[in-house]
């Protein structure tokens, strides 16, 4: 074997040595610091999801003890009565009549516990529909006092059918309502109040009957009203004698006011055969015998 072989041999052997030795550090050193790293991420990622899903579980339970708060009563039967006597005094509330309020069964909703692999009642959906009658006004007020309250419901559909000219509707709802099975309350309704609406007072939502969209000839309450006289009292105040829906007759002077159905009627001024009133925020002036939807019109 000559020299030059003999140096090829050491040369492939050390670079086989060195070959072994780098496969050696990977399979020794290398891959079971990757395996660790990989297992490490793992590991982190598991605990970050596990602390996401604590502090989830943690507000929805927050969130389901608020909620529990305002559900119907646990007991089915108690809660669909005290539901459906609850929406009849509503009714009474608002004034209204010819009121008539269907309950349909009431239907658990159930979902697989992950423990028990069983079908577990949440709660319980209860469905009504309601029928009565009344003005713009008494429809406004049993709305803005079914939205003020604090049970878990909703309305899902509303019909409201003009009668009588405008004068009243006919409003027809549908209604849910939602009963969690873990509330403590047996039969009693919650004796909270809600804060879905953005005003508080009730006088905020007037605006909604000062404009009857149902009435044939526009707001049939100012079409009703009339500036019948305008007179000199005998200390000799000038005086507006103004005719209201109701058949009655209230004479005011500079500065009284009078509310209707649905508006507020400020006496701002009285001239010579008219008169300059504040209908609502809006002064319009309205001469002897003509009713405040013609003064609104013309002006």
């Amino acid at each position: 074997m000559n020299a030059r072989t003999r140096l090829l041999l050491i040369l492939m052997s050390v670079v086989g040595l060195v070959w072994m030795a780098d496969a050696g550090y990977r399979n020794l050193i290398e891959g079971p610091a990757a395996d660790r790293e990989r297992e490490l991420d793992r590991l982190t990622r598991q605990v970050a999801e596990t602390q996401d899903s604590i502090i989830k579980t943690s507000k929805a339970a927050d969130v389901l003890a608020v909620l529990e708060q305002f559900s119907l009563p646990y007991d089915p039967e108690l809660a669909r009565a005290a539901y459906q006597d609850w929406l009849l005094g509503l009714v009474q509330q608002a004034e209204m009549t010819g009121a008539s309020v269907d309950a349909s069964q009431p239907a658990p909703v159930k979902i697989k516990d992950r423990d028990s692999k069983r079908q577990k009642e949440i709660y319980v959906r209860y469905n009504y529909s309601l029928r009565a009658r009344g003005n713009l006004q008494q429809v406004t007020k049993f709305l803005y006092l079914f939205y003020r309250s604090g049970h878990l419901h909703k309305i899902s559909s509303i019909s409201l059918n003009p009668v009588g000219g405008g004068r009243s509707v006919d409003m027809s709802l549908a209604v849910e309502a939602i009963g969690l099975s873990r509330c403590e309350r047996k039969g009693e309704l919650s004796p909270y109040a809600a804060t879905r609406l953005t005003h508080d007072p009730f006088q905020d939502y007037l605006t909604i009957a000062r404009r009857n969209l149902f009435s044939r000839g526009g707001d049939s309450v100012l079409a009703q009203t009339t500036v019948t006289a305008v007179t000199v009292s005998s200390d000799g105040v000038a005086e507006a004698w103004i005719s209201l829906p109701d058949n009655e007759t209230s004479v005011l002077r500079r500065g009284q006011s009078v509310e209707t159905e649905a508006h507020v009627i400020e006496v701002v001024d009285v001239l010579d055969r008219q008169v300059l009133l504040d209908v609502d925020g809006q002064v319009i002036t309205v001469r002897a015998g003509e009713t405040l939807a013609e003064a609104t019109s013309s002006g």
